[in-house]
């Protein structure tokens, strides 16, 4: 054998054996994930699972390093060097983005327990490898997702892994030189009545606990780009947080539930948006994009969510949400003064439209000032139907005009 056959008999080999233990992706590119201190570093693909190593390092063990705002106080106890724990919750999936039915299971996990935790020092790395089911041929991008963070604890969850696994060639059939003959059909009996057994605990759990993804993006209103952002949310009566540098964001919901989304961002005014897995119409996967507005002189800001009694000024319970939230904004930004306004629609004596407006909006302050702001950074007017958004012809569009906004005055 000469060298030139030599060397395609031994790439030959190599080749095959690297189809037989499958692709290995070194650094993957992760679209978003919930933890920068945790990072994937090679997924690797053999004949039976999908292996993929992690590393966990704490602060302090890069330049610039620093644990998400909700683990930066108390994460190692003063005292208590070794207090940090860490772990891998043993329901973790692998997913294919869109398609929550399509999942692989967490076999078994190495150097890191998934049945209790481990104590990890300050400054401290941690490699460990995780094995699951083995991914289908072709699923080229994947979730990896540990679940929702409770309180005090953060989830490690990757979205849009990307990794070399190409789908199966399908036969050429035209190599086919030989047909096999197909034997006659026999007469079939007629079918049974077949009884469908009840499925097992197991999988009624599974169902009963499916997780809805709802991703989205948080934009700056003027300009349409993503902004560094933070959405909380309350589960069964604990505030969760995600923070999102890049402003993409997703979060795992318990299909059955409804969730109120609050997203904050320095620099801009909060927004939210109520949200239930019924709003897909069907679809695994929710989008809700969010605009805020940036704190700046003369930007008008509308209050949807505050509500009167009937043709009074006295303001409705329901309206505790929204300005609460005014409240934290102005908290957070001491240097801000505001313009409260007050608008009707044009049904009724003009003039008592005015005045209506100009209780509601002084309404609105006195709730301000109660919460301890400065009522020298709050002016209150109403302007009737003077300053309408739409032409008052149906109620919708009257409605329109019934609304409370906020003009920046000072910054």
């Amino acid at each position: 054998m000469n060298l030139r056959s030599l060397l395609v008999f031994v790439c030959t080999i190599g080749l095959s054996l690297h189809q037989s233990f499958g692709q290995i992706t070194e650094a993957p590119r992760v679209e978003e994930q919930s933890a920068e201190y945790v990072k994937i570093k090679r997924v690797e693909l053999t004949d039976k699972y999908t292996v993929i190593y992690l590393q966990f390092a704490d602060k302090g063990t890069q330049p610039g390093f620093s644990l998400p705002p909700e683990l930066q106080d108390g994460y190692f106890p003063k005292n208590k060097p070794d207090a940090g724990s860490i772990w891998l919750d043993p329901d973790t999936r692998l997913f294919k983005p869109g398609e929550i039915n399509v999942k692989f299971k967490l076999i078994r996990a190495e150097n890191i327990p998934t049945e209790h935790t481990k104590k990890v020092s300050p400054g401290e790395k941690v490699d460990f490898v995780a094995y699951f089911e083995r991914l289908s041929p072709g699923i080229e991008v994947f979730d990896f997702y540990e679940g929702r963070s409770k309180p005090g604890t953060t989830s490690w969850n990757f979205y849009g892994i990307h990794i070399k696994n190409p789908a199966k060639k399908a036969l050429n059939k035209a190599n086919v030189t030989t047909k096999t003959p197909v034997p006659a059909k026999k007469a079939l009996p007629a079918k049974k009545e077949t009884v469908v057994p009840e499925k097992p605990d197991a999988v009624k759990k599974e169902e009963e606990e499916m997780i809805v993804m709802v991703k989205g993006t948080v934009y700056n209103a003027r300009t349409k780009e993503p902004v560094s952002a933070r959405i909380s949310y309350v589960e069964k009566g604990d505030t969760l947080q995600v923070s999102s540098s890049s402003g993409n964001y997703r979060i795992g919901i318990d299909a059955k539930e409804k969730y109120e989304l609050r997203v904050a961002a320095k620099g801009y005014y909060g927004t939210g948006a109520e949200i239930t897995a019924l709003d897909s119409a069907g679809k695994i996967n929710l989008t809700k994009d969010f605009y805020l507005i940036p704190l700046a002189v003369g930007e008008t800001i509308s209050l949807p969510n505050i509500y009167f009694e009937t043709s009074q000024f006295t303001l409705l319970p329901e309206s505790a949400a929204e300005l609460n939230q005014l409240v934290q904004m102005m908290k957070n930004n001491p240097e801000i003064g505001i313009r409260i306004e007050g608008h009707t629609d044009n049904v009724g004596d003009a003039d008592k439209n005015i005045e209506l407006s100009r209780k509601r909006a002084q309404s609105v302050k006195e709730f301000l000032t109660k919460k301890g702001i400065d009522e020298k950074r709050i002016e209150a007017k109403g302007y009737g139907a003077t300053r309408p958004l739409v032409k008052s012809g149906s109620e919708e569009e009257r409605r329109k005009n019934r609304r409370v906004e906020f003009v920046i005055t000072e910054i």
